[in-house]
């Protein structure tokens, strides 16, 4: 039992009222609260601002409110007007989840401003609501995310690729430099035999310049190093977080709880069925023998056999044991289902926690690597500052040697020192080849991995892209036999209906068309009467409820705004609707007959007489 308080809400200014399950019927005539209360109850569940539509506090109320004590637990939702024409909703409704709400506006809160009623009374496109709660799930922008991950990668790739081949040429100009070493050695040695009558001060500050030109050359490359090796890590970083933003790890819900509590239960169903099972088996194989007397005593006789019951001892007989098993086997397979449905849903719930784990997993990948590429890039711009002041103090010393070398040095001595300096360069340039060619092999061992990773990509693009068409394609055939099911419930004028599609080159669906079959061929919307239109929107409505699975996700369904069905389809609607949910809440005018069930009566409430606030 539901106890609802509403104060300031659309056309009530105040009203309690209680809400049973089953059948809930607000009969009243025209501005007694019967659309408001309906939107106190969307509103209490979340639902109210949801496509377009707005929050119905009362005009002229700076402040309203509704409670729900559904006896297990406590929601209340406050409005308050913010502005002329804005109102702010705070506190704790019943249905937090988005695809739990966006389900709930679209297929079990069926009021005149039911959005799906609504586009068929227009006239207008359903796909975009009816593939709504799939939406959700954003495969769209999944596969967005995956494929600049992917093209991320691909880079990654073809730079590895790129060094495993720079790696010959690599190797032969270390070669090379190795045999240009050896004929500057060669000449070194030749000259320094010309030139060993020369002072030793002279050949001393040689030196000195040759070490200080081949310092300054080898620092040069070494900043051209830092540079390039800077730009290749900072952009590595760029994609690194571009990566993280993409990856949204959604917080655990408590959902361990839930798993326990479905395998419990599937315990327990599992105990239930060996035992039906077992006295099924017993009593059925009883009757195919036809060993009845074993266990019981038998009067036999034309118009059939009478015996009593080996379990409770009552009168009974064989065509009541035979229907009772009948009963049981019905149990039997109410259970197994239930079962197999426990069991689904544990599957699931298992498989959407592995994937925030993995989503987990890569995120704290991410966030390790991009911790090491930020260190590496301090670290670099740390060396590449004291490489450039390295080299500027090296230009100094340079400049101060050349001016007292030129002044003392013959032409012989300069050579000497040239090639001094050559040698130190050579040999710098070799160390320093050395050192990119081991760059180039750690970089080209890295393909393999980023080749696996980018077909793991592919891969999952791939499957995210089929699923996305087999939930479409789903979406169509559910749609279908919901739809063909409530018309044979409650709409007997109709043939059928069915949902007509566009499709792309990749078998996903575009565009769904509604087609209403009637008088032995198909027509669409447009050419139905504005009564045959609200009961085809209402109809595609339920077929919602019961293709999303509506009812487990939402308790109850409000239905609002059907003057203009027949008093025989508010009948079958009604018996049908209540079949499909644990509450229904329904309005009517006093003229639409008895509706049965429990009857709320507005004539307590306090309400705008004048006429009804705006509806959510």
């Amino acid at each position: 039992m539901w106890k609802l308080r509403i104060r300031n809400i659309a056309g009530i200014r105040s009203a309690d009222a209680t809400v049973t399950e089953g059948l809930n019927v607000v009969q009243a005539s025209n501005f007694m609260g019967k659309s408001s209360f309906v939107g106190a109850i969307q509103t209490v569940m979340g639902t109210s601002g949801m496509y377009g539509g707005a929050h119905p506090l009362t005009e002229g109320a700076e402040e309203g409110s509704i409670r729900l004590d559904t006896g297990a637990d406590t929601y209340e939702v406050g409005l308050s007007r913010s502005g002329p024409m804005s109102v702010t909703q705070e506190g704790r409704p019943v249905l937090t989840d988005d695809t739990d709400r966006t389900c709930a506006r679209l297929f079990a809160f069926l009021g005149e401003n039911n959005p799906i009623r609504a586009r068929v009374r227009n006239g207008e496109d359903l796909t975009e609501l009816l593939q709504a709660p799939l939406d959700i799930e954003d495969i769209d922008a999944q596969i967005e995310t995956l494929k600049r991950r992917r093209e991320s990668t691909r880079r990654q790739l073809a730079e590895a690729e790129q060094a495993a081949e720079n790696i010959p040429s690599v190797q032969e100009g270390i070669s090379t430099l190795g045999r240009e070493l050896e004929e500057l050695r060669e000449r070194r040695e030749e000259l320094s035999q010309r030139v060993s009558a020369e002072s030793t001060e002279d050949s001393d500050l040689s030196d000195e310049l040759a070490q200080q030109r081949s310092s300054l050359s080898t620092t040069e490359q070494t900043i051209s190093r830092l540079e390039r090796r800077l730009e290749r890590t900072e952009g590595r970083l760029e994609e690194k977080q571009s990566e993280l933003v993409d990856i949204d790890v959604p917080s655990e819900p408590e959902i361990s709880a839930d798993v326990a509590e479905k395998e419990e239960r599937i315990d327990e169903l599992d105990i239930k069925i060996d035992l039906l099972e077992g006295l099924h088996r017993a009593n059925q194989r009883v009757l195919e023998e036809d060993e009845v007397e074993l266990v019981a005593a038998v009067d036999r006789s034309l118009v059939g056999d009478e015996l009593e019951c080996w379990v409770c001892g009552e009168p009974t007989t064989t065509a009541d044991i035979e229907r009772q098993l009948e009963a049981l086997q019905e149990t039997l397979s109410s259970l197994r289902d239930e079962r197999a449905t426990l069991r689904e849903e544990v599957t699931q719930i298992e498989a959407t926690k592995e994937r925030m784990a993995e989503r987990r997993r890569e995120r704290e990948r991410l966030e390790e690597t991009i911790g090491e590429l930020k260190a590496d890039i301090d670290e670099i711009r740390s060396d590449l500052q004291q490489a450039t002041a390295r080299k500027a103090r090296l230009e100094d010393e340079v400049t101060k040697l050349e001016a007292e070398v030129e002044t003392t040095e013959d032409a012989l001595s300069e050579e000497l020192t040239e090639v001094k300096a050559e040698i130190r360069t050579r040999e710098a340039e070799i160390a320093d080849q050395r050192s990119r060619l081991a760059d180039l092999e750690a970089r080209s061992e890295e393909a393999n991995g980023l080749r696996q990773r980018e077909t793991e990509l592919t891969d999952e693009i791939k499957r995210l892209r089929n699923r996305k068409t087999e939930k479409q394609w789903e979406i169509k055939d559910q749609f279908d036999t919901a739809m063909a099911a409530a018309i044979e419930q409650f709409a007997p004028g109709f043939d059928g209906a069915r949902l007509e599609v566009k499709t792309t080159e990749q078998n996903e669906i575009s565009e769904f068309e509604l087609l209403i079959a009637r008088d032995g061929r198909e027509t669409d919307i447009s050419n139905l009467s504005e009564g045959e239109q609200e009961l085809v929107g209402i109809v595609v409505a339920v077929a919602g409820h019961r293709t999303f699975d509506v009812a487990d996700r939402v308790p109850v369904v409000l239905l609002d705004g059907i003057s203009q069905l027949s008093a025989a389809n508010l009948d079958r609607l009604t018996d049908y609707l209540a079949d499909s949910c644990d509450i229904l809440v329904t309005t009517a005018y006093p003229e639409a007959g008895d509706f049965g069930g429990h009857q709320i009566n507005p004539e307590a409430w306090e309400t705008i007489s004048d006429e009804e606030a705006p509806r959510p």
